[in-house]
């Protein structure tokens, strides 16, 4: 991914459209580690990918949209734009001061809409990894197994390019042990029909979790990131090491008990939060990391 200027994109790039910047944080939406395809510049432009084409989000008087080759509609469907935000927020239990801290923190964080298989092998590349170095091995992923779309952008990988071009870009990409997650993950789904995750997606809940869930690699924490963030189920909270210390931290008076399991965190989240359980998440995990826990900005940069 090349280091474009102000100058450069407006210049070569087409502006697609603008948005109220009251309408989305994009600092906290694509630093909230629900996404590794995208990244911020040194001048607060942030450049990256809506399946696999450029787009390039310029924060001016309105948030400026750039791309040689997108769409407005585009922005706006992964954005999840037309979602009311005040009728998330509203649906949250009012008395909770925590949750009301993240909000006031980040009220204009959204959940993006994803490929589903795009985010199925990004999180499998997220175990036990920063950020910053996800989205550098996923980078790695497009460019070794994809389309190059536009001059350093590439396209995501289907499961038969990767089988075609063999293991060898997974371990160029420094996954370790998760090359083999995902190698098989792509020989299992590479035989289903092109249109298997839009199928799935017709299905509940609980269904597209149980087939997640039955893949290598996949435990109940990956399958719920892509339900949340590639099958846009937003009453889902995933649950990793890190949101367990937030509920254990701020919510032990809620779960009423002295030794907490998982199953309690997974119980207490589903019903608690509510519809929005999923926008709880992310604003519970944004807030916790970069201002509770850890100060001074965008927290996977430091």
């Amino acid at each position: 991914m090349l280091d474009y200027s102000i100058e450069q994109i407006s210049c070569d790039w087409s502006l697609v459209g603008e948005v109220d910047k009251q309408l989305v944080d994009i600092d906290a939406t694509l630093g909230s580690g629900q996404t590794f395809s995208w990244q911020r510049l040194a001048n607060g432009i942030w450049i990256g990918q809506i399946g696999e084409v450029p787009y390039a989000l310029v924060p001016e008087k309105k948030l400026s949209i750039y791309s040689p080759l997108g769409s407005f509609c585009a922005f706006k469907k992964y954005f999840q734009i037309e979602l009311d935000l005040e009728k998330v927020l509203s649906s949250f239990p009012p008395k909770d001061r925590t949750l009301n801290k993240a909000l006031h923190y980040c009220p204009r964080l959204r959940i993006l809409k994803q490929d589903p298989w795009e985010t199925l092998v990004s999180f499998l590349c997220s175990s036990a990894k920063p950020i910053v170095q996800i989205r550098k091995i996923v980078s790695r992923i497009r460019a070794f197994y994809g389309r190059e779309v536009y001059p350093g952008f590439f396209s995501f990988p289907t499961a038969e390019e990767i089988l075609d071009r063999g293991p060898t870009g997974l371990k160029e990409a420094k996954l370790g042990f998760r090359s083999d997650f995902i190698w098989s993950v792509s020989s299992i789904i590479w035989p289903m029909k092109k249109d298997y995750f839009f199928e799935l997606e017709k299905t509940s809940t609980e269904n597209i979790r149980h087939i997640l869930m039955e893949l290598p690699g996949v435990g109940r924490k990956i399958a719920d990131c892509v339900l949340l963030f590639g099958f846009a189920r937003l009453d889902v909270f995933p649950i990793d090491r890190w949101m367990e210390r937030v509920l254990k931290t701020f919510y032990p008076s809620f779960l009423n008990k002295t030794k907490i399991t998982s199953k309690d965190l997974i119980d207490f989240s589903s019903t608690y939060f509510g519809p929005f359980a999923g926008y709880a998440q992310q604003y519970l995990f944004y807030w916790s990391r970069s201002a509770f826990w850890k100060k001074g900005g965008l927290w996977e940069y430091h």
